[in-house]
């Protein structure tokens, strides 16, 4: 049985979770295969600290018969980073919350050790999640968890094309536009006005960014619909972001959005549910009056 973890920074809180981790693990007679990018990035002491841990640095290095689970120790950008990572295997990922909000990891940091307890004795179950296969955007296929989401550079507002299954939904002027998925509900699409939608709900969202007409409003579309963006700015390069990654286009290029056949796995424990994470995050029947 093996355990891979994965994160991106040097960011003390989450050295020390790692460090944790790969001792916990280790003191169970489990072997813990660390992120080698992380492990490079370390200070001298914390690199004593892990000398003789496994190292991986690509999906391939993982086995899906031995690699129980990969953890994603920060906030829900390394959670996304972690997804794209182990996308196409049957490795599903669990997130320590070492960031900020974190809607995507499951974990505190405190509640870390009792994690793996759990997932050492199997009482966890695999949530599936849908992701968002995306062409156009570079000469390589994108796969996402959260959203795309087309912006403009520049001060000039944009016109941004949309077309699903082939038929013009409408031509927006406006910053930018995402498409969502139930799981990225909560994060950009939120901010822009978008609603909250179950994971498990068989659904894309499309929003426009601060449209210029205020009765331009997010529209939640199947799961099965495929998306066509084209925007033109004065600028001529527009910037669409891939989860946690952002690139430059030129404008009136023309990206292709649609549900990935494959799904990436959460894991997920008995007492944690999506509507308790909106209660928590969200400070839902909080009094916050002061």
């Amino acid at each position: 049985m093996q355990i891979a973890i994965y994160s991106r920074n040097e960011v003390s809180r989450q050295v020390e979770c790692v460090l944790r981790l790969v001792q916990c693990l280790h003191s169970k007679g489990i072997t813990a295969l660390l992120y080698e990018p992380v492990f490079r990035n370390m200070q001298s002491e914390p690199q004593r600290q892990l000398s003789g841990v496994k190292l991986f640095t690509e999906t391939k290095d993982l086995s899906p018969k031995e690699v129980v689970c990969l953890l994603s120790v920060g906030g829900d950008g390394t959670f996304l980073d972690a997804a794209s990572l182990v996308f196409g295997t049957s490795i599903p990922v669990v997130g320590v919350n070492a960031g900020r909000m974190g809607f995507l990891p499951s974990i505190s940091v405190a509640d870390a050790d009792e994690a793996l307890e759990h997932i050492l004795s199997g009482r966890f179950e695999v949530e599936p999640r849908a992701m968002l296969q995306v062409d156009g955007c570079t000469d390589k296929r994108q796969h996402v968890l959260n959203e795309v989401f087309l912006q403009r550079r520049g001060a000039s507002i944009a016109e941004i094309t949309v077309h699903i299954n082939g038929e013009l939904l409408n031509s927006y002027w406006a910053d930018g536009f995402i498409v969502a998925t139930p799981t990225g509900s909560t994060a950009y699409s939120m901010s822009a006005g978008g609603p909250i939608i179950a994971p498990d709900a068989p659904c894309l969202i499309v929003s426009p960014i601060a449209p210029h007409n205020l009765s331009v409003r997010p529209i939640i579309i199947s799961d099965s619909a495929r998306v066509e963006l084209e925007m033109m700015t004065r600028s001529g390069t527009v910037i669409i972001g891939v989860d946690s990654k952002s690139y430059e286009l030129p404008a009136g290029g023309k990206v292709t959005v649609q549900k990935a056949a494959a799904k990436i796995g959460f894991v997920k424990f008995q007492r944690s549910s999506f509507y308790r994470t909106l209660r928590e995050k969200l400070l839902w029947g909080a009094d916050v009056r002061g």
